[in-house]
């Protein structure tokens, strides 16, 4: 047998049945006996947004509930502290239900005339369409706030979700090359480094770019680190394997060595014509 959704409800309305003094507590009332029912418990009035542990919890609507012009109670929750705010405003009740963990918010609006017909007697009497009222208030007072994660579990909720999972075929990141400590020869190069270039012909080459300039390459004249100089530099004036740009234009013969060919953009000889395309 299903439980009746309305069971309670008399007993909430005859505690504060002497109490009533306008339709907009009525629909107060009701949200309230909504709230018991999903186990919220009442512990007084106010907009305090921090609780003692002293406070009493109860079902009952608090002592001076409907007294001034707006509405404000304090409710808890699993520990967690909620307050439910209403205001009249221009013939609609708008009522706020914040968690003030983290001032989670949500809200409804009522039509005080169109909702309440009466101020006693039956629910069918007080509020005629009770049924679709009770969803609302489920779905968008209660449930929109006490579904929602606080911001701590979010948070945490967030970071694991950017968290990498596991993967135990994942290859571990290749080892930048570096100078081995261990070796007397600090200007020797490291072993790694001189396969840079190789992976753009091998993917399963180690480290390093094949459009790099490798300035160890064949194509580097480190025996003659002095080549735009005229004579060269002294031998060991720089040291073996380091990068080194010239002092002066490159092409300048060196003692021993044939002079590179003439630039092919030269120009031309005296009485040379080029008419062979007039």
């Amino acid at each position: 047998m299903a439980t009746d959704p309305l069971f309670g409800w008399d007993l909430t309305f005859k505690t504060i049945e002497k109490d009533v003094k306008r339709k907009s507590d009525i629909v107060v009332a009701f949200i309230h006996f909504n709230l018991t029912k999903r186990g919220f418990r009442s512990i007084g009035i106010g907009d305090e947004r921090t609780l003692t542990g002293d406070e009493e919890s109860s079902e009952l609507l608090p002592t001076s509930w409907n007294d001034a012009e707006y509405y404000t109670l304090r409710y808890v929750l699993q520990s967690k502290l909620y307050i439910l705010h209403g205001l009249n405003s221009d013939g609609n009740l708008i009522v706020n239900l914040m968690r003030s963990e983290d001032l989670a918010v949500s809200n409804i609006a009522v039509k005080i005339e169109d909702t309440v017909q009466a101020l006693n007697g039956s629910i069918d009497k007080m509020i005629p369409g009770h049924k679709e009222f009770m969803y609302n208030i489920k779905r968008d007072l209660i449930d929109t706030v006490t579904e929602k994660p606080t911001t701590s579990s979010e948070t945490q909720t967030r970071t694991d979700e950017r968290r990498p999972p596991e993967d135990p075929l994942r290859v571990p990141p290749r080892p930048r090359p570096s100078a081995d400590p261990e070796t007397d020869d600090l200007w020797g190069l490291p072993p790694n480094l001189r396969n840079i270039g190789r992976s753009d012909l091998d993917p399963f080459a180690p480290g390093g770019g094949g459009m790099i300039f490798n300035p160890f390459g064949p194509r580097r004249d480190i025996e003659n680190p002095g080549l735009g100089v005229p004579g060269g530099l002294p031998r060991g004036a720089v040291p073996p394997g380091a990068r080194f740009d010239p002092f002066g234009p490159p092409g300048v013969p060196m003692p021993g060595r044939r002079p590179p060919p003439p630039d092919a953009d030269h120009l031309p000889p005296p009485g040379f014509d080029d008419s062979m395309f007039m």
